[in-house]
């Protein structure tokens, strides 16, 4: 998992509290997960506030990870697991870096829309100061990676969004003062950066998922030494990622047609799904 890892989930938790004071009933996240740890435990914070969640992932040793993650937080009770998104009907859907993961991200976004009518997506942000240091050091070894992708892009990705609803919220997330550099699971930010090899600290396993309850002291105390800048004018510059929160229109007394409009008139006034 490591400190990084670490601290991007208490982030991502703190930014669905957010936008959740209530927790939805129901709530899905899968099938495609970007995480470097861990997949399938971004929705763990809004069960232990009582949401039933689904984990949609297509790879069976995770799901038994995640199962035993949810018993050790005594929430078995809320949670199913599947290896494909179920056909029903969920108030949040949740997708994690899953777009540039995607074989064609647009039709994952178009395919998930119809399960839900509030959709939450995060993205790498290509922009932070991270990303230039990681492209200046990638001039050795060059290699395409997540924020390379145009659907990282607001430019790209907002219009597709707005296709589908209204983008309620946005926000940068994940603004710890480290740069992110995409280090793979294992390795260290000293040892990315070519000035150590000295084995990564705060790496759980199921059994030890930090997340799951109390938080173990050592990990509590490193969190709190580093500053962040989540709140801050400066989190453009600092941020991993950035996320949306998508909802469904609800029509107004303004766009419901009066019964003795023409049926061409009543038919123009319809909002698109």
């Amino acid at each position: 998992m490591g400190l990084g890892t670490a601290y991007e989930r208490l982030a991502i938790s703190r930014r669905v509290d957010a936008w959740f004071p209530t927790p939805p009933t129901t709530a899905l996240e899968g099938p495609i997960d970007g995480m470097a740890g861990l997949p399938g435990l971004h929705l763990l914070p809004l069960a232990q506030r009582g949401t039933h969640v689904t984990v949609a992932l297509p790879d069976a040793a995770a799901l038994a990870r995640v199962e035993r993650i949810y018993q050790r937080a005594g929430l078995s009770d809320r949670l199913t697991l599947r290896e494909a998104v179920p056909d029903q009907h969920f108030d949040l859907v949740f997708s994690f870096n899953a777009l540039p993961l995607a074989p064609s991200w647009r039709a994952y976004l178009r395919d998930l829309w119809p399960r839900t009518d509030t959709l939450v997506v995060m993205v790498t942000h290509p922009v932070s100061y991270g990303t230039f240091v990681r492209r200046a050091l990638r001039i050795r070894r060059p290699r395409r990676e997540l924020f390379d992708h145009e659907a990282t892009r607001p430019r790209r990705l907002v219009p597709e969004l707005e296709a589908l609803g209204v983008i309620r919220a946005r926000a940068y997330v994940d603004c710890p003062w480290w740069p992110d550099l995409f280090v793979s699971a294992g390795e260290t930010l000293a040892g990315s950066l070519g000035v150590g090899k000295s084995a990564p600290r705060f790496v759980y396993d199921p059994d030890s998922y930090p997340y799951a309850g109390p938080l173990p002291r050592d990990l509590a105390r490193a969190l709190r030494r580093h500053p962040s800048f989540e709140e801050s004018r400066l989190a453009p510059m600092f941020a991993h990622h950035r996320a949306y929160l998508v909802v469904r229109p609800t029509p107004t007394l303004d766009s419901v047609p009066s019964p003795t409009q023409p049926k061409l008139a009543a038919t123009a006034a319809k909002k698109p799904a």
